[in-house]
């Protein structure tokens, strides 16, 4: 059985507008400049179309190509899953170790904690955070945020519950899309009133050094004094009492949203598969809508044409289709083999 791509990864946003319909109220232009009537479906046929459950044609026409998308997009992970590497998780630490120490450090006011900077750039990974620990000297609600550093830009925050003088947890359990270029990110908390036990971000840290350092991601503690950009962080050679657990894991549905543009046009035809399949099962023999008439036999010829289509269009695009060089994928060559969509 195919393996179900992660939906709840999958950024809509850049399948949002990318077709539309013509003469629809407010409706944006098209990022890809086609219609869905340029593929014969008009906004007559979907006000004639549109199901009880549905208010406007702006929102029935939404919410079908939100469906051709979900589609779309699990023909393309389902096709390509033979080329996706298995061992899609790439690397899994933790960041601070408690060593048993008893050293206490004073907060000062600025934000401490831990600064992740994600180097690869060569292909689409999704960081995950999931269990966050402090060991601080209060005990205490701890707002704990997490920041892009690039755009200085609150992402996410969690409450952590603190005991004085023991290690007390919270779980993220949130995921970070690097978009094919280097993410940074802050995770800490205001040092205000609160001491924290020294705490090395690696254990065997010696001869100066502060920062855990491998092929995807530099860490350290670090401390930001203004606005949350990297210029403001210094590092520290100490988490301020935190500790987390992350994931790198390879991104293959942002890597389809990597080529949205490309992917309009068989959009536009499944999207009318979808229109006119609702029309033909709601309809039996022939009926006038405020529009026009519908007649079931001319519904199944125009679902018929559609379906061929979507299968001749998207079976050229994943024929032809060049798969990046990286850890992601078992190889960069056109996949040549037979093609057969449902």
């Amino acid at each position: 059985m195919p393996l179900a791509p992660p939906f709840n990864l999958i950024s809509m946003e850049c399948f949002k507008d990318l077709i539309q319909v013509r003469d629809l109220c407010n409706a944006p232009a098209p990022k890809s400049s086609i219609y869905i009537d340029d593929v014969g479906v008009s906004l007559n046929d979907i006000e004639s179309f549109i199901t009880s459950q549905y208010s406007t044609a702006e929102e029935y026409f939404n919410a079908r190509v939100d469906h051709a998308v979900r589609e779309m997009s699990q023909t393309i992970y389902n096709y390509f899953q033979g080329q996706y590497n298995a061992a899609s998780l790439v690397d899994s630490h933790r960041l601070g170790i408690y060593n048993g120490t008893q050293s206490v450090i004073a907060g000062n006011g600025n934000y401490r904690g831990i600064e992740m900077s994600f180097n690869q750039s060569d292909t689409f990974y999704k960081v995950s955070i999931g269990e966050i620990s402090l060991l601080v000297d209060q005990t205490t609600t701890v707002t704990v945020e997490v920041w892009d550093l690039r755009q200085n830009v609150l992402l996410d925050s969690i409450d952590i519950n603190t005991t004085a003088g023991v290690i007390s947890r919270g779980y993220l359990h949130k995921t970070y899309l690097s978009d094919k270029q280097p993410l940074n990110l802050f995770i800490g908390y205001d040092s205000t009133g609160i001491g924290a036990y020294t705490t090395p971000i690696k254990s065997g840290l010696c001869c100066g050094r502060i920062s855990c350092n491998n092929s995807y991601v530099s860490a350290f503690g670090a401390e930001v004094n203004g606005a949350f950009y990297d210029d403001n962080v210094t590092g520290l050679n100490h988490s301020a009492g935190m500790s987390l657990v992350y994931d790198i894991a390879c991104d293959h549905m942002s890597w389809i949203c990597s080529h949205a543009e490309n992917l309009a046009l068989p959009l536009a035809y499944k999207t009318a598969e979808i229109l006119v399949a609702d029309a033909a099962y709601n309809t039996s023999g022939e009926r006038a809508t405020n529009h026009h008439t519908i007649n079931i036999d001319q519904l199944k010829e125009r679902h018929s044409f559609y379906v061929n289509k979507y299968k001749e269009i998207m079976g050229n695009w994943l024929g032809n289709m060049q798969l990046p060089n990286n850890r992601c994928f078992q190889c960069n060559t056109p996949i040549r083999h037979k093609i057969t969509l449902p």
